[in-house]
Formats: structure tokens, C-alpha cells, sequence
């Protein structure tokens, strides 16, 4: 019975594409740790962690056939990809997320008249679309922040970021979300709105 562990990376990718999944045992044994570690210290939840590295031994698997190691080791081509696929489960939570917003404010909205229903919604929409007009990391920051409550030193932990970057995208979402004249007007004209209601 071959031992595994006497090969390198770039040996073990060469059995890996001849389909021998007894390499993607001693991948999993070699790196599991180190790529959970890297998971959960984005994540913050170990189940979470757990999932996002199976999916990318899982997806490892699946591309074996087109990986090729020239430049980079396995180790770093493990450490990018779980770091990119934690970037994926964190959009994934901001969605669901705001999709729970979403139900929340419709059960909020539902206890008004039918005209400021109407006026909250529109008001929703320009936010929103202020929102997503972020760049993306600015807008993946903010909304860690406003709607999940995340502190900025929590944030930089998430997404492997400096707390003065994170402090730098809070500022400057805040600017632009201010400067956006559509959005104040809008804002503006539904609060007189809702005043005369």
C-alpha cells in the first residue's frame, strides 16, 4: 500500500488527476486543520468553517483534472480558495439577512396605511439602490456593520482586513450615502410625506 505522505504537493496533484481518491485523504490529513483555522477565523462559527473547507476539498476534487501547481503550492492554493469561499458564505449571510429585513419591515409596514406602506417601500428601494452603488468591499463592509451590528474591529477580523480599512470603507459609505442627492431628496420628500398621513 503506498504511503501518501512521502509525496509533495505537486506529486500528490499528479495522483490526484488519475482519480486516486486515497490522495485526497492525505490533502484532507495534511491540510484540514490549517484550512479550517483560516475558515473559522473569518467565520467565526465553527460549523460554518467546517462546511466551507469540505466544499473546497469537494471542489478540489471536481478540478483536478485542470489544476495545475507551476507557481503557487497546494498550501496556498488551499489558503486562497477557503478565503474566498468564506467571502462567498459572508455574502450569503448578508443576504439572508436582509431578506429577514425585509419580512421584519413588511410586518412593521403592514400595521400602516396603504399610502405610507407605499412611501416606506419607495424610501427601501433608494436606499437600497444607494447601497448597492457602494463599491463592492465598501458595501460588504457597511452592511456588516449597519445591519449586522458587526463593530469594525470585528469586521477587519471577518474579512482578514486592518481596522483602519474598515474604518476607511465605514467613512467613506457614509459620505457617499450623504453626498447621494437622490437618496436625501427622496428621504426629504417621504418624511414630509409621512408627516401629513
Amino acid at each position: 500500500m503506498t504511503d501518501y505522505k512521502i509525496y509533495d504537493d505537486q506529486e500528490l496533484v499528479r495522483l490526484m488527476r488519475s482519480g486516486d481518491e486515497r490522495v485526497l485523504v492525505e490533502i484532507y490529513d495534511r491540510y484540514w486543520e490549517k484550512m479550517l483555522v483560516v475558515a473559522f477565523n473569518r467565520l467565526g462559527n465553527l460549523q460554518e468553517a467546517e462546511e466551507c473547507v469540505q466544499d473546497v476539498l469537494y471542489k478540489l476534487w471536481k478540478l483536478r483534472d485542470n489544476l495545475s501547481l507551476t507557481k503557487s503550492e497546494l498550501a496556498n492554493y488551499l489558503a486562497r480558495a477557503v478565503r474566498n469561499h468564506t467571502f462567498n458564505v459572508l455574502e450569503e449571510r448578508q443576504r439572508k439577512r436582509m431578506r429577514m429585513s425585509a419580512y421584519n419591515h413588511e410586518e412593521i409596514t403592514d400595521t400602516l396605511s396603504p399610502e405610507r406602506q407605499l412611501i416606506v417601500q419607495e424610501l427601501q428601494q433608494q436606499i437600497d439602490k444607494a447601497i448597492k452603488n457602494l463599491p463592492p468591499q465598501c458595501q460588504l463592509v457597511f452592511v456588516l456593520n449597519k445591519h449586522e451590528g458587526l463593530s469594525a474591529k470585528e469586521i477587519a477580523n471577518n474579512l482578514n482586513l486592518s481596522e483602519n480599512t474598515v474604518k476607511s470603507h465605514l467613512k467613506k459609505a457614509k459620505k457617499d450615502l450623504g453626498n447621494n442627492t437622490e437618496l436625501l431628496t427622496t428621504v426629504i420628500f417621504f418624511h414630509i410625506c409621512l408627516q401629513q398621513f
